[in-house]
């Protein structure tokens, strides 16, 4: 048998698996250095703000690339592309994983890594509809599904146990043996092209990318430089923001609704003039595709924000190290990993938007079990059922919800589809997290405020210290200052239950807007149609 006959029909099932591993890598180096941060800030001699540029730089490297790497996938093919992404990533994980200094960190990691999985992200999507079709698309859609759920749930338990047993270079030089063995696993992958023009929109290229890039600056880092009023004073390089009391992201919103009009307006001339764009305006026309889009910005800015705020909790009131937070996590990934190819096979039966719907509420219900569970005394058993029914519920929505997006379109669509619907992805994670992200520590503050100051057990010059305190990154993450640790155990212990405390109702909060934002992206899902019913 040649090599070229292993990607045939009969072995596309062998691509699926090659696809889904290079999906979970990317998914899974995307939180698996979270856990470690403390860790590398030690072995680096570095500081907290220069590791939130890698891990902030990752996402917003890949956020702008994607629509740009999705038509690079239609001109000279998507499989090539996919390959030049697996290389990419595994140079750069194996860079990363060596690194002197945080430097290097960042070029291995945020940079080179980046533009890997940026390739693999796209291609993966627009190889699977290639590759699949009808029923069989759906069931496919279903493995994707689990294997990306899984991945997503998985990535802070491996992280934690490499982290904290052996060292955190292992949870990236783990991506350089999986890497090769995908590149192996590829002989299995048919080619798949688009549109055969070879004109490339460099113009709309720069738009889209820079305009990405802006939003979701703005949306990761906003919290940190404040949303409007000087928080912290952005720096780079020696340059510093030179307004000294309003933050320098209103500006970067206000750029990047500028870029991307632009890029939008650039697109249309283009499509208009019968050029191929980088991406065509007139594919949102299609109704079941915008809609599909908008649900999964939605389920962007509920689903992930949940996986923000509890190992905050976990760590913080349970006292959970980071490989037994990963652990608990464990029950959703293996949900997921076993839920989706069951509902994979049931969307080849019945209309896939049915379980999209259904699976967005599921989520719904399992964020409010797992909200309500929270307390102070919580054990693992009384978070597992929310955890629980919130892997079912992500298993039925995140993959047949792809598969309805990506098929809605022409399969000569699929790389640009794809690239959008990965787009929206990202941003939808990235407002998401900066929305619950600021109602968390909010609330946090507020809460200890509130608690310190009813707390008959503390004097009234310890109440002052810790309410002036609070809002600090101390505070918000339930740790006490040096002073109050070296107080009496009674005043520790009392200011500690309240911190607690505090986060407990904080983190219930923002569960709560969670919810809220899924059960939206639950009925907005409603109007999707069932696949091929429409093409634009």
């Amino acid at each position: 048998m040649k090599l070229k006959d292993l990607a045939s029909d009969r072995f596309r099932w062998l691509a699926l698996v090659v696809l889904a591993l290079s999906l979970a890598i990317v998914i899974i180096d995307n939180s698996v250095l979270n856990v470690a941060v403390p860790y590398i800030i030690r072995d680096l001699k570095t500081s907290l703000s220069s590791m939130e540029w890698v891990i902030s730089g990752y996402a917003l490297i890949i956020a702008t690339l994607l629509i740009t790497v999705g038509r690079l996938g239609d001109i000279y093919g998507r499989k090539k592309i996919f390959l030049f992404g697996l290389v990419f990533f595994a140079i750069g994980s194996f860079i990363a994983s060596i690194a002197p200094n945080v430097g290097v960190l960042f070029f291995g990691e945020a940079f080179v890594e980046a533009i890997g999985a940026s390739m693999m992200l796209t291609s993966s999507l627009s190889l699977i509809v290639t590759e699949f079709r009808g029923r069989e698309r759906a069931i496919a859609f279903g493995v994707w599904g689990s294997v990306a759920g899984a991945a997503a749930a998985l990535g802070p338990l491996l992280g934690g146990y490499f982290t904290s047993y052996y060292s955190w270079r292992w949870s990236l030089r783990i991506n350089v043996v999986v890497a090769l063995i995908t590149i192996l696993g590829s002989i299995f992958i048919k080619e798949a092209k688009g549109e055969q023009e070879k004109h490339f929109d460099f113009q709309g290229m720069f738009l889209s990318g820079a305009g990405l890039f802006s939003l979701v600056f703005s949306l990761i880092e906003g919290q940190k430089y404040g949303w409007f009023y000087v928080k912290d004073v952005f720096k780079i390089d020696g340059w510093q923001w030179p307004l000294a009391h309003i933050s320098v992201i209103p500006f970067t919103f206000l750029a990047s609704a500028i870029l991307l009009i632009g890029f939008l307006l650039w697109e249309y001339k283009l499509e208009k003039a019968g050029r191929v764009p980088l991406m065509r305006p007139s594919i949102f026309k299609n109704i079941s595709f915008s809609v599909g889009i908008i649900t999964v910005v939605i389920i962007g800015l509920g689903q992930f924000g949940i996986f923000f705020v509890m190992p905050i909790y976990l760590q913080n009131v349970l006292g959970l190290d980071a490989f037994h937070t990963g652990l608990l996590f464990l029950i959703a990934a293996l949900t997921m990993f076993v839920v989706g190819p069951i509902t994979g096979f049931i969307a080849s039966r019945i209309n896939p938007k049915w379980i999209v719907t259904s699976g967005m509420f599921i989520v719904a219900a399992g964020a409010l079990v797992l909200r309500n569970a929270l307390a102070a005394d919580a054990t693992g058993w009384t978070l597992a059922p929310g955890l629980f029914i919130f892997g079912v519920g992500t298993a039925m929505a995140s993959a047949q919800l792809t598969n309805i997006v990506l098929s809605s379109v022409p399969q000569k669509l699929s790389g640009e589809a794809s690239a959008i619907n990965a787009t929206a992805r990202q941003v939808g994670t990235s407002i998401g997290i900066a929305i619950i992200g600021m109602v968390l520590a909010g609330a946090i503050t507020t809460g200890v405020q509130d608690n310190v100051k009813n707390d008959p057990k503390l004097p009234a010059p310890v109440k002052t210290k810790v309410i002036e305190s609070a809002g600090s990154t101390s505070i918000e993450s339930g740790q006490l200052n040096q002073a109050e640790q070296k107080a009496p155990a009674a005043i520790t212990d009392a200011v500690k239950s309240d911190v607690e405390n505090a986060i407990v109702e904080a983190s219930k909060q923002a569960i709560s807007v969670a919810v809220i934002f899924v059960a939206l992206g639950g009925a907005v899902s409603i109007f999707t149609k069932r696949p091929g019913s429409e093409k634009s």
